[in-house]
């Protein structure tokens, strides 16, 4: 077990660097777990920043437009898709609006009438769908004998209802420790992507020494023995990164366990470390360069949180957006925390693709090993 020593030994020289990792890390997770568990207290319209492009102007586009502007602030644009892209991008405008010129008949037809480009990078964008569908479903109930009647909508859009919300104070409270646990867990997600790559990626690149490697081919070790005590030292420092978060959450939300079905997130956790920890495996066996690991820590934990539901709930998500995300092992791993079940065998698909991503950075992972070995 010589090799398996000496990668604890670097490990723990580089102990610093890893506990300043964990410590940043791990302070983000709380901040924004309890954050969101603020955020879903209530919920305010927002004023959004919108573009509206009009090449129908008939009675009808104007009305829709007119209603638009009392509850968003109106910038200018044009029909440009890459403008208004570089629009959306810079934050000048959370949605473009393109009103068709055959807009009436599709209203009329029920067919998709607008098309809208929104930030997806900001959940509130949502609002400028519901606000246009909301319209529109009235206006299509005040149809008849080949018009609307856009008094009406306006008057019954305009109508405000007093509600008076009753709630179960438990209900209430359960809902807001199971927002935490998923928050805590999605964001922990993140947080194992980017300390994985990084942390071990820093002590394989002091490990793969040009010296040490030259020592190593030259020894008596064989291939898989050297790789299964290297692969063993790495699942040793992922276990102690990954039970920090698990501990802390038990001594912070221990006493609601009985609360929330714990076991999903604590399984889903540890097939999700085994994933990413083969997916580090792979990165190492293909680069030992510090940098480009680290740039590849920011990057891989960055995008794919942002595409797979961490940083923004899957259901505001676009399709095409969810469509790459399902290529990472981080979109199954969401859909488990944000899942109400009663059992593992209701999510044991998202589980499954969780082991086969594993197993294909870990087969990827040695085949480029080898390459390096016989090289």
């Amino acid at each position: 077990m010589t090799v398996f020593k000496y990668f604890l030994k670097i490990a723990l020289k580089n102990k610093w660097i890893i506990i300043m990792y964990i410590s940043i890390f791990f302070v983000m997770t709380l901040l924004n777990s309890t954050d969101a568990m603020k955020r879903e207290e209530t919920f305010v319209e927002t004023r959004l920043n919108i573009g509206i492009i009009d090449k129908s102007n008939s009675e009808l586009s104007s009305s829709l437009k007119d209603y638009l502007k009392q509850k968003n602030n109106i910038v200018d644009s044009r029909e440009d898709e890459e403008y208004i892209k570089e629009q959306i991008f810079l934050e000048i405008a959370d949605a473009v609006i393109i009103i068709p010129e055959d807009f009436d008949k599709r209203v009329i037809n029920k067919e998709e009438a607008v098309l809208i480009y929104k930030d997806d990078r900001k959940p509130e964008s949502i609002q400028i769908e519901n606000q246009i569908n909301k319209y529109l479903a009235f206006a299509n109930i005040t149809y008849a004998n080949g018009q609307f009647t856009l008094d009406d909508v306006k008057e019954a859009l305009n109508e405000g209802t007093e509600v008076r919300v009753l709630s179960n104070k438990g209900e209430s409270e359960n809902s807001r420790i199971s927002t935490w646990f998923r928050y805590y867990y999605n964001f922990t997600g993140y947080v194992i992507l980017a300390v994985y790559i990084a942390i071990i990626g820093i002590v394989m690149s002091d490990f793969r020494d040009e010296k040490i490697d030259n020592r190593r081919k030259i020894s008596s070790k064989r291939f898989l023995e050297f790789n299964r005590e290297i692969y063993l030292g790495q699942l040793t420092l992922a276990t102690a990164v990954t039970s920090i978060f698990i501990i802390a959450s038990i001594l912070l939300m221990g006493r609601y366990f009985g609360d929330i079905y714990y076991t999903k997130y604590l399984v889903n956790l540890i097939v999700f470390s085994f994933s990413i920890l083969c997916l580090t495996f792979l990165i190492n066996n293909i680069t030992r360069n510090k940098q480009i690991i680290t740039t590849l820590s920011t990057v891989i934990s960055l995008g794919t949180s942002f595409i797979s539901g961490v940083m923004v709930p899957q259901e505001l998500l676009g399709e095409k957006v969810l469509l790459v995300a399902k290529f990472f092992p981080v979109y199954y791993f969401v859909k488990i925390n944000d899942a109400v079940i009663n059992s593992l065998s209701e999510v044991r698909f998202e589980l499954f693709m969780q082991v086969l991503f594993a197993v294909a950075f870990l087969l990827l992972g040695l085949m480029f090993s080898k390459k390096a070995q016989r090289a």
